[in-house]
This record gives structure tokens, sequence and C-alpha cells, in this order.
């Protein structure tokens, strides 16, 4: 009977030495992080889903240009400033960062399309006031499809760099990325697998252990969106540019 309480002693300090250590670990990093500094100053527009932190930059005359940043939680408005500094030199300029991303609130919730579409019709509608030339990176050509769909008015036209493949955002959620949903929102585990992915992230890390939920949501598949249909609805240019990054 000794020897088993010893063993089960002794289970319980490994344990709880493990659980101490990760939380600790998960601490360290996104104090560490979050304390590292970005391109200049912003803005903040009150969204009723989350405060939406985006850059003004005044240029010329014409339709302003909003630039929407690859959605992923390590991207920001900052990986747009090079592109925002040249296009300012004739036009006026936005930038903005995703729900979840960079300096924008990263709330505890399920990330969707349709939030993103939400975000960014409310940001020009309150905001920017005028229709919008829409630059999207990556992944973010799927919400400005879906965007330009639900408010055509609110967009002149659309510029994608590099989009994403398309068949890959048309996975819908099954078993399997629903519980890898799951395993990466929980406090301490998901925190920790969230921290080994983006470790060398600074906006990764800004705002608190909830910026783990949109990387939860891709990993889950709730990002994705098939908007195949609404493509071929869509009354205005469209341009597609690839780059040697």
């Amino acid at each position: 009977m000794g020897n088993r309480n010893h063993r089960l002693w002794k289970t319980a300090a490994i344990l709880g030495t493990s659980i101490a250590s990760i939380e600790l670990f998960n601490r360290f990093v996104f104090n560490w992080k979050s304390k590292e500094t970005f391109c200049g100053n912003g803005h903040i527009h009150e969204w009723t889903h989350g405060k939406t932190f985006y850059k003004k930059q005044e240029g010329g005359d014409g339709r302003p240009i909003l630039l929407i940043h690859d959605l992923y939680p390590d991207q920001s408005g900052d990986q747009m400033e090079k592109l925002a500094l040249q296009l300012s030199q004739k036009r006026t300029v936005y930038s903005m960062d995703l729900l979840g991303c960079g300096r924008s609130e990263k709330p505890a919730c399920t990330y969707t399309n349709f939030l993103y579409v939400l975000q960014i019709t409310d940001l020009i509608e309150k905001e920017i006031k005028q229709p919008v030339h829409l630059v999207t990176k990556g992944c973010s050509a799927e919400i400005a499809i879906a965007a330009a769909h639900y408010k055509p008015e609110y967009f002149s036209q659309l510029t994608f760099l590099d989009p994403a493949d398309r068949k890959e955002n048309k996975k819908i959620p099954d078993s399997i990325s629903k519980i890898k949903k799951f395993l990466i929102e929980l406090p301490m585990l998901g925190t920790l697998v969230y921290n080994m992915a983006f470790f060398n992230s600074k906006s990764a890390h800004i705002g608190g252990t909830t910026a783990r939920y949109l990387y939860a949501s891709i990993i889950g598949r709730y990002t994705n969106y098939d908007v195949e249909w609404m493509l071929h609805k869509l009354d205005m240019p469209l341009h597609i540019i690839k780059t040697m990054e």
C-alpha cells in the first residue's frame, strides 16, 4: 500500500509540474510577444462584434483603396504596409486588421466568412463612406467575393494578390475538423498548440490567449465558404495578380 501511494504521489507531482510548466510557458510567450512594436499608429472602429484596427494614408483623388491582408493569425495590416505606401502616392489608402488578427479585437467565437463580410462592409459604411477598390491577399479573396456580392454598391473593383486555391476553401467542417477545433479552443492545450504554431509571430499574440480561436476556426474549416456561384454574378472589374513572393 505504501509503494502504491508513493507512486500515486509521484505521478501527481509530475503531472502538476507539467501543467504548471505549460501554463508558465504560455504566459511567457504571450507576455513577451505582445510587447513587440508595430508599424505606425492607426484608428479604432467600434464594431458590434469587436473593435477593428485600421490605418488611413492620405493620397490623391479617385476611389480610395482598402487593403486586406491574408486570413491567418500571424497576418495583419502591417503585411500590406509597403504596398500601402506605394499606392498612397496617388490614392487614399486604408488598411485594416481582420477580426482575430493584429491589433483588432480577438473574441472567443467561431470565425466565419460572413463575419468578415460584415466587418469589412461596416468599416466602409461607417468610416470610409464611399465605394472602395478592394485589394486582398491570399485567402481573403473569398471574403472579398462574398462582400461584393452582399453589398456590391460598396465596391468599385476587386484585385486579388496571390489568391488561394478555391478547391481548399470549398471543404466544409467534418467530424475530424470539428475535433481539431475543439482541442485548439481548450485553454491550456490549445494555447500550447497555438504558441508552437506561431511562436515567431508578434501579431498572433496581441490581445491575449483568445487569439487561438481564429486558428481553431481555420483548422475546423469554419472560415471556408464556396463562393464560386457568387463570383459568376459579380458585375465589376476584377483583377488577379500573381506576385514573385
